[in-house]
């Protein structure tokens, strides 16, 4: 090719520019932003309305509704759910992945504005919120404030803590929860309040109408204007107090007004220690790194100013920690393959030259990979330094030498066995396999065409930048191959320099073995089962399944013995036998691979299927269900409870720290009780997070009655479990449908537990205005519920600025005046025609019981029955759930779907195949375009079954769920599984151009291309045993255990394949030339008639 004669001639000018491709790449790698994970905005949209004091009903039927009727319109809406509580309304809308989200955000504000007008007047916030991965905060931290007096700590956040790191470069936002907040409460005298023919209108009225600021426009004196303004809002307390109400009576007059702690509502501790929550976000272009660093060094210093026996942190999360941690790890793994790969190129060649020329493949395309990604950002990409393109990185490393072999070893053959010189080597050797070399990347390159510009799931989006990253790789290595390495070639294979070669074979062997050892000792392989390894060795890696079952020691012996048996005879001339014996035997070697194949598909079938990769975090989030009559108190012992068992177990279950949260719901009656468990890094940890969780719920109470520990699942929207939707016009018949599938359901395979998303909530007084005697005293319905509301102190009449902030002023009885429900009825207000009025007079109080939330999907009442199992049944418990659903009958206008969670993997399930049959026509088209053939590619496309025979093994041998992480591994292993049939097919050809007969040149250019094939195969499988090697034998979660799928994939996969493709896909090749020479005569008789 053109590539190789301009370096190979043109030395210099190509040394330039590899040269100035690594000092940029090295460049371009430290000035890639550094994140934990890509930055990704999910099309999802919350629209959030706080309505306290309120009922689920009233909020669904005043609030929700309405704006759903207007929000159901927007153009590219796919979804919209509404869950509508005591207090609030939240409302999801899910849109297409590729709209435009800052456009959708215009759009949802001008529909709410349109809509606010209908809505009850007091509510006070309509709150927008997307998700995006730059929401997570990059530090989180539990305080504790020790000081005597809480006004300190409020005083300490806004005048030191907020603005000494918001001034922080890179530094968002800064967020402290839990903080408690005076109230102002102006608390009413009942009799004082009668006595004086006063209603709570009266006194919101004063409230409201004496605490404002106008702006009056502007006055012109001369030549000057100045604005004026009225300036009439409350500056202190005392001001309120003395607020007259009417001639002669001022507030305190009937109320009591202060302005201090509320009692508490609410508690958060931290091994038992009271707590708040601290969290500091970056910003977007910001780097993740560098901003924890200068946060951290500013927390400790304020710490240290202020005092440890005051202020007190812990850090919960560290996103640049998990970075750093990930990517390092990461970075080892691909240098440990890398050293790995270039070993196993030296034990083939035993060339030092031939494997330096090679190795320096490495790090010159990964270089290259960092200019490109620094370009493709500086042009508008958001790709940065992550995770995920580091995991691309590392995937790609053993692939990185494959066109460098091939390149490498083709030259080598016609230098070193041929007798050509180095520059005629170099020369026809790289014009020989430019063709196959470009065959093979194109086919690497397409299989991640659907992943990105095709797929629009949420994974996909993050996994672009894998496989972006991938490309890129794989794209430079091929120009690496087809330039530097006959360059380099061309110079280094002379016919000296001998001596000086054995020199450089020692000190490398004795280099590798000092590395290798050094890895060895500093992995901590203290918890590999030797046993299991090697019995996953050989029937894994070797790629013999025979191996498994006649164990180790056996297959070593069999090993020993064959290696004896035929060493004599040379492995070259082994495996012309073993091609002979095939294409003699054609038809019972086609026998054979159908077995193998069938046998794949048998055992690909018992392979568990998990749509998405389930990663455990190391916390353990239990909700605790606790009575509705449990106040403060009693909460915080029971919380004390399970501290005092977990607590002095930390080291044992590896818990770094215990957090209790506790909630009343702010009068609602809804409790909120959490408690969650922070676990040690996977690295520094003995148990897996499922481990513990079981260990943790079975040490827990379960004697305190109507308190029960239970993961975060089932309704509260967790995990483990999947649900049916059932939809449809009256709440009560779904009720009754809910309950008769939940019963149905019971003992399902795999179920754990089944319940259902209806919870009554509190009991209620319903207050029933009669119309006729409320019109006959002038007094609107609305007038009722207001002075109730205010009665109780549900709403805010007024405002009232403090140094710390705005904070509502509440008007309510005394506690003693509201203390049952016949003080209530007995409260009096002025009516509009005169007089005073009860409001046992205007209305019936009924109690009853209503539900605790509405949900609604798609504008009609929703209620789902829940199935709780292990995260790795979650897709088959669903697919069991919607067949037994099929056979349920339904009332007309009712109906059912699977919850998001479940339709989202069977979506992505659909996805996954669709983008893999894309794969496998793009390799057909780019081969068939090379080969200039219709039967060729299909020759071919037999490497990729017999890989699917080893990715079903490896799966089935280890246990491994076949996830979305595995998926994109044969993905990979598609891209290069056919690169050896392509190398062995292309040489066949060109053997039969020169004239040989379709058996000779079979086996001649099998002879050739076994070591270039074994050797590309042997450095992608090594290349990626750092990767497997953890997932398998070391930490059960963690980096390894998230990204090992893909390597295992890809080296179980590969080993079969290999095997597979050098001893059957000779006969199909001669097959399948048989089969076109018949279609030919076929299509020539016909045309001869």
């Amino acid at each position: 090719m053109k590539l190789s004669r301009f370096a190979i001639f043109k030395p210099i000018s190509t040394i330039m520019i590899a040269l100035s491709l690594v000092v940029m790449g090295f460049i371009s790698l430290f000035k890639l932003p550094l994140e934990y994970l890509p930055s990704v905005t999910f099309p999802v949209l919350f629209v959030s309305i706080r309505y306290p004091s309120s009922s689920p009903e009233e909020i669904e039927r005043f609030i929700t509704r309405p704006i759903e009727e207007i929000l159901g319109t927007m153009p590219g809406i796919e979804n919209m759910g509404s869950t509508s509580n005591a207090s609030s309304s939240t409302i999801r809308l899910e849109f297409a992945m590729d709209a435009d989200m800052d456009l959708v955000g215009i759009h949802l504000r001008d529909r709410l504005d349109q809509v606010r007008a209908d809505l009850p007047e007091d509510v006070d916030y309509i709150g927008i919120k997307s998700f995006d991965t730059e929401d997570i905060p990059a530090l989180e931290y539990t305080v504790s404030w020790l000081g005597e007096d809480p006004e300190d700590l409020i005083a300490f956040y806004n005048q030191h803590l907020l603005p000494r790191l918001q001034r922080l470069d890179g530094v968002a936002s800064v967020e402290l929860r839990g903080l408690q907040q005076k109230d102002l409460l102006v608390e009413v005298d009942q009799r004082a309040m009668t006595a004086h023919k006063l209603d709570f209108r009266t006194i919101n009225r004063a409230l409201r109408r004496n605490n404002i600021n106008i702006s009056a426009g502007y006055v012109t004196d001369g030549d000057r204007r100045f604005a004026v303004r009225s300036v009439g809002e409350f500056e202190t307390v005392d001001q309120i107090r003395n607020l007259p109400i009417r001639p002669n009576l001022a507030l305190s007059d009937v109320a009591a007004v202060t302005y201090d702690y509320p009692p508490a509502r609410r508690f958060d501790r931290l091994d038992g220690i009271p707590s708040l929550y601290l969290s500091v976000h970056k910003s977007s272009t910001a780097n993740m790194v560098d901003v924890c660093k200068r946060a951290r060094a500013e927390l400790v210093r304020i710490n240290e100013e202020v005092g440890k026996d005051k202020f007190r942190m812990l850090l919960v999360r560290d996103q640049s920690t998990d970075v750093i941690a990930s990517i390092t790890s990461l970075s080892h793994s691909a240098i440990m393959g890398g050293l790995l790969a270039v070993i196993a190129i030296f034990i083939f060649l035993r060339n030092f030259r031939s494997t330096l020329i090679i190795g320096s493949a490495i790090p010159i395309s990964a270089l290259t990979v960092f200019l490109i990604m620094y370009f493709l950002r500086q042009s508008g990409a958001d790709i940065t330094l992550n995770l995920i393109s580091m995991m691309g990185l590392m995937v790609a490393i053993g692939m990185l030498v494959d066109p460098a072999v091939v390149a490498l070893e083709n030259i080598f053959r016609k230098c070193f066995d041929e007798g050509q010189s180095a520059t005629q080597a170099a020369l026809e050797g790289s014009e020989e396999i430019g063709l196959p070399v470009l065959a093979a990347t194109l086919t690497t390159v397409c299989v991640f065409v659907p992943v990105i510009f095709v797929t629009d799931s949420g994974t996909s989006l993050f996994m672009r930048q894998f496989s972006v990253t991938v490309v890129v790789s794989v794209i430079a290595s091929f120009c690496v191959a087809l330039s530097l390495i006959p360059l380099a070639a061309s110079r280094a294979f002379d016919k000296g320099g001998q001596t000086f070669d054995r020199v450089l074979k020692s000190i490398f062997v004795l280099a590798a073995s000092i590395g290798v050892g050094a890895y060895i000792y500093y992995t901590d392989f203290s918890k590999i089962d030797y046993g299991d390894m090697w019995d996953a060795f050989a029937s894994t890696i070797a790629g013999l399944p025979l191996f498994a079952k006649i164990g180790f020691p056996a297959a070593i012996a069999l090993v020993i013995f064959l290696y004896f048996r035929y060493r004599a005879i040379g492995a070259r001339a082994l495996y012309a036998r073993v091609v002979a014996n095939t294409l003699h035997y054609r038809w019972a070697t086609l026998s054979v691979a159908c077995v193998l194949l069938f046998l794949g598909n048998h055992i690909y079938g018992k392979i568990e299927q998990e749509p998405f990769r389930y990663q455990p975090t190391r916390a353990i989030r239990l909700t605790v269900e606790m009575p509705r009559t449990y106040d403060l108190a009693q909460a915080s012992n029971t919380f004390k409870i399970a501290e005092d068992i977990l607590i002095p177990l930390k080291e044992e279950l590896d818990i770094e720290a215990i957090a209790t949260k506790f909630n009343t719901g702010n009068r609602q009656g809804k409790r909120n009780a959490l408690l969650t468990i922070y676990l040690t890094p996977a690295e520094e940890s003995k148990l897996t997070t499922d481990e513990v969780q079981y260990r943790i719920i079975a040490l827990l109470p379960k004697d305190i009655p109507g308190v029960r520990f239970r993961p975060r699942g089932g309704k509260s929207g967790g995990t483990a479990g999947v649900g049916v939707e059932l939809k449809g016009r009256k709440q009560e018949i779904l009720e009754v449908l809910a309950e008769d599938i939940e019963m149905s359901m019971q003992g399902m395979p795999g179920v754990h537990e089944i319940e259902t998303s209806l919870e009554t909530g509190m009991e209620e007084i319903r207050v029933v205005v009669n119309r006729e005697r409320a019109q006959r005293y002038g007094i609107s319905p609305r007038d009722i519920a207001t002075n109730i509301a205010s009665a109780l102190g549900s709403r805010g009449a007024s405002h009232f600025k403090t140094p710390h902030g705005e904070l509502d002023i509440t008007v309510q009885l005394r506690e003693e005046d509201r203390a049952n429900l016949e003080q209530l009825k007995t409260t009096e207000f002025e009516s509009d025609k005169g007089g005073m009025v009860t409001f046992s007079s205007l209305a019936d109080f009924n109690l009853i019981q209503g539900p605790n939330a509405i949900s609604r999907e798609d504008r009609l009442p929703t209620l789902t029955v829940f199935a709780s199992t292990e995260q790795k049944a979650v897709f088959s418990v669903g697919q069991i759930m919607k067949a037994r659903m099929e056979d349920v009958p339904l009332p007309e206008g009712y109906t059912y779907q699977m919850d998001r969670r479940f339709k989202s993997m069977d979506a992505k399930r659909d996805q996954d195949f669709e983008t893999m049959i894309f794969a496998l026509i793009l390799i057909y088209i780019i081969m068939a375009s090379l080969f200039e053939s219709y039967v060729h590619p299909l020759t071919i496309m037999f490497c990729i079954f017999f890989a699917f025979i080893g990715v079903a093994l490896g799966l089935y041998t280890f246990k491994i769920a076949m996830d979305s992480n595995a998926k994109y591994g044969l993905l990979v292993l598609f891209g290069i599984v056919v690169n050896n049939g392509i190398v062995l097919v292309d040489h066949i050809n060109r053997y039969r151009k020169q004239g040989l007969v379709r058996r000779d040149a079979i086996i001649r250019g099998g002879q050739d291309r076994l070591r270039p094939i074994m050797m590309t195969a042997t450095t992608t499988i090594i290349g990626l045993m750092p990767l497997v090697i953890p997932m398998l034998f070391g930490h059960a979660e963690g980096t390894a255990r998230r990204w090992g799928p893909i390597g295992l994939v890809v080296v179980s996969g590969l080993s079969i394949s290999t095997i597979l493709t050098l001893v059957l896909l000779p006969t199909m090749y001669s097959l399948m030339d048989d089969l076109s020479q018949f279609a030919k005569r076929v299509v020539a008789v016909a045309r001869a008639r």
